[in-house]
């Protein structure tokens, strides 16, 4: 179908103001916001609650519950932020929409790595351009146009403190918004191709913990029982378990093991990561991992697994599959393509679709090199992401 004369005006208004959206961008790239980086998550959270202010919204902070100590083995990645719920003003009609954004990023605050900056090449390379500070850009320009154009929608923008390192503080009270909505749109990257996402794989964290008895290596070798052979075997054990043609990730990293070469270890640890397709294989996987404990309480060598599944595979069910039908016509009647994928990357639109709402995903920037030193963003898909979202919204 073609654009009517409001969706047109939408287009028009988003491509006019895509320096404006660029700068705000650098803006916001410029503030350290990760690895649980305090002042820089503050200063996140500030900035976009003024741009929501500015558009009437009710704004609501809930509080965070304390990470589990065990999942992390870096330390000040937990800093207790709040969820930002932001409300449209006034009662509005249709069904209730909502939005999310994560405000925090993997980057670490102390790298030079700091600034949006060209490439050569048209891409803008800056520490979370792409995932995700683009596409809060994209969503609060895509709300502001739909306000300029006197698009009223029954909305809700969530911002998250905490995704990168697992929603585990903000879960809960992310699911319990998300009940009360209809619909859900997340402004992750789209994917390598431009792709918006449909499916998500699941994810779950744990630890494996071997403790043996330290001895003098060179005195007293015989008495001693390495804590960091018997988790190298456990280790191995684990990552057998993997099978990418099922989807089936085991992932292990960082390990910790030792104090000195020259004595026997008596405590090892090693974090890792699964990743599954569907509710099945996660319970497959995290039987068979904490089925690796061994050992009595006092018994050396012991294996202990702490496990938790904090994030439920996202299938692209029917109200998935009517959405992203919608935003491929949208894209369409923009003058360029998207399609539907599933990737084994995991986002808050797995909590959000598994406390009720369909979530189409993918919907920020077009960008790569995520999560790495050279990240970047393609600056035309600010406007052309913005108005897919903003009309998207306004056919609801």
């Amino acid at each position: 179908m073609a654009l009517d004369a409001r969706e047109t005006r939408l287009r028009d208004r988003l491509r006019a103001d895509a320096p404006a959206m660029l700068a705000r961008l650098g803006e916001m790239v410029a503030v350290p916001s990760g690895c649980g980086h305090r002042p820089g998550l503050e200063h996140m959270r500030r900035l976009l609650c003024d741009r929501l202010g500015g558009l009437g919204a009710d704004i609501t902070l809930m509080p965070a519950q304390p990470r589990p100590t065990w999942v992390d083995p870096l330390p000040g990645r937990d800093a207790m932020q709040p969820l930002v719920v932001a409300r449209a003003p006034g009662v509005r009609a249709g069904p209730r929409l909502l939005l999310c954004g994560h405000i925090d990023t993997v980057h670490d605050p102390a790298d030079a790595f700091q600034r949006l900056e060209p490439r050569g090449d048209g891409a803008m390379t800056g520490p979370g351009a792409a995932d995700m500070k683009g596409g809060l850009e994209v969503m609060l320009s895509a709300l502001e146009a739909l306000e300029a154009e006197q698009v009223r929608l029954p909305w809700t923008v969530v911002l998250v403190p905490d995704e990168e390192t697992g929603t585990f503080g903000t879960s809960a009270a992310l699911r319990q918004v998300a009940a009360e909505h209809d619909r859900a749109f997340v402004v992750e990257p789209a994917t390598a191709s431009g792709d918006l996402v449909s499916e998500r794989a699941g994810s779950g964290q744990f630890l494996i913990e071997a403790h043996g008895r330290a001895a003098h290596a060179g005195r007293d070798f015989a008495s001693g029982v390495s804590a960091v052979r018997e988790l190298a075997a456990t280790v191995v054990q684990a990552c057998a378990l993997a099978d990418a043609a099922r989807g089936r990730v085991v992932n292990v990293g960082p390990l910790q093991g030792g104090a000195a070469t020259n004595i026997v270890p008596d405590l090892a640890r090693a974090w890792g990561n699964i990743r599954f397709r569907d509710e099945g294989d996660g319970a497959w996987l995290m039987h068979a991992i904490e089925a690796l404990a061994r050992g009595g309480e006092q018994e050396v060598p012991r294996v202990r697994v702490r496990m938790e599944l904090n994030r439920p595979a996202k299938p692209a069910n029917d109200g998935v599959r009517a959405l992203g039908e919608a935003a491929v016509q949208v894209a369409v009647d923009l003058g360029f393509r998207v399609g539907l994928a599933a990737t084994g990357g995991v986002s808050d639109a797995n909590l959000i679709q598994q406390a009720g709402p369909p979530a189409l995903d993918g919907l920020g920037v077009r960008g790569g090199n995520l999560h790495r030193g050279d990240e970047f963003m393609w600056p035309e898909s600010l406007a052309e992401r913005a108005g897919l979202l903003a009309i998207l919204l306004a056919r609801q």
